[in-house]
Parts: structure tokens; sequence; C-alpha cells
């Protein structure tokens, strides 16, 4: 069976995802009704959305890196103490130092958490992440004002690279995400929703006054962080979240 060509699999990826024009679903369409292995790409796509929703049923944990930092950092914590008191210790942890931390499922919209961790992990699969490829701020700002509608800050983030910029659907809305490595190769998104749409408001909802970090259903970290204007931002990594916390402040609040 002939592979999935990359072309056709950025085009079958957009259809997926919703993000296709009218003659561009028509096109990828005629497309499968001929090409074997674009059809077999097509149902591993099913698949995975089959699999977030699975994941998305089983309740998570306290990631155990996360949990072991903050057992050496408490106060008279040891390792035999009960998992409730443990918890209590992390969360007491992370509050002291502006963070809340829940677990996941914790009050964040499940398909817009789902959406965030499939769009991150999506692009990063790839060996050209981003739409736009620029390391320059100013650069990007304006591929995201052209191709999204609206204006986005672009932050430079100390220990990570910027790549560039993607478009993307946050509850069916297209949506604005950049996309960085930090040191070490690990990647990290800003999804930059537009001001007052559904995800931004989910957003604001989730977070309340203040940033606010949870755990994905398939084990990303995801901080988000309100601002004015009926505008949110989240960051998606497997990073821990101080580092998430401190990309977000590099946006105006």
């Amino acid at each position: 069976m002939e592979a999935c060509s990359p072309e056709w699999q950025e085009r079958l990826s957009a259809w997926f995802d919703g993000e296709a024009q009218a003659h561009e679903r028509q096109a990828v369409e005629h497309h499968l009704s001929r090409c074997a292995g674009c059809t077999w790409e097509a149902a591993r796509y099913g698949s995975l959305r089959e699999a977030l929703k699975a994941e998305g049923a089983v309740p998570t944990r306290v990631p155990p890196e996360l949990a072991a930092r903050v057992s050496r950092l408490a106060p008279g914590s040891r390792p035999s103490l009960p998992r409730r008191r443990l918890a209590a210790g992390l969360a007491a942890a992370l509050a002291s130092v502006g963070i809340l931390w829940t677990s996941w499922p914790s009050g964040m919209n499940d398909a817009l958490a789902m959406d965030l961790e499939r769009h991150h992990l999506k692009a990063f699969s790839r060996a050209t992440p981003c739409e736009f490829e620029s390391s320059d701020p100013g650069a990007v700002k304006a591929w995201v004002a052209r191709e999204v509608g609206y204006a986005v800050e672009v932050p430079v983030v100390p220990g990570a690279t910027l790549l560039g910029a993607r478009r993307c659907r946050l509850h069916g809305q297209l949506s604005a995400s950049l996309l960085y490595r930090h040191e070490g190769g690990t990647a990290m998104t800003l999804f930059l929703p537009p001001p007052g749409s559904p995800a931004a408001r989910e957003a604001e909802s989730f977070a309340g006054a203040s940033t606010r970090c949870t755990q994905g259903p398939i084990g990303e970290r995801i901080c988000v962080a309100p601002r004015t204007g009926g505008q949110a931002a989240l960051a998606v990594s497997e990073l821990e979240p101080p580092v998430l916390i401190d990309a977000l402040s590099r946006l105006a609040p």
C-alpha cells in the first residue's frame, strides 16, 4: 500500500480537524475514494480521537516527578506520607508560588483539553511543526494578523526558541498557536484564542482570577492565564508548570 504523501497528509489533517475550506474538503473526499494510503491514515486519525476519549474517562494522578519534587521541598515531608497528605502538600507548595494545580478532570472543559493536547502533539509529530516558520516575533505577529485575523503578542521566552506559528480550531473557531522548543528539545505551544471566543471564555472560567494548571487526558501539562478584555492564554507542554507559567507571564495581563 502506497503511503500517504506529506502534502496529502497535511491536507488530510486539516480536513479531519475541520480546518479545510469547502473546496478543500471536496478534494480530500475525492482523493480518499481512490487512495488506500490516505484512507488508512484517516482511519488512524479516527482511532486517535477514540483513544483520547477513552483516556479522558480514566482518572489521572499527580505526576510522579512533580510529587517527588514537592516532597523534597515541603517542610517535614516524608516518603511515607499518605496520598491525601501528599496531594495537599503538592497543592500548598504550588500555591506558594502562585500556581493552582489540579489533576484532570479538573473543571476544564473536556473538549477544550483534548483539543489543546491534540493540536500540540499533532504539530510536533511533524517534521515541520509550523505553518509559518520564523524566530522573529514581529514576523510571526504579522503572519497571525494576516492569516488568522486578529492581533496577538508573540513573547520572547528565556531558554526557548520561537519556531513560528500555526492555525488551529479550538471549539470550532479559528485560533492562533505559537510554537517553541526549549533547551533540551522539549516542545511547548502557546494557544491564543480570539478575544471573547468560546475557547477564551472556557479558559477564563477554568482559571478564574489567577493562573491555573492541570494535566490533560493524555498527560500533557496545561496552564491557563486569564487576561484583560476577554482574552486568555494557554500553554501546553511536558515541562513543569513553573516553566509554563513563566512563558505566560511574558504576555501582558
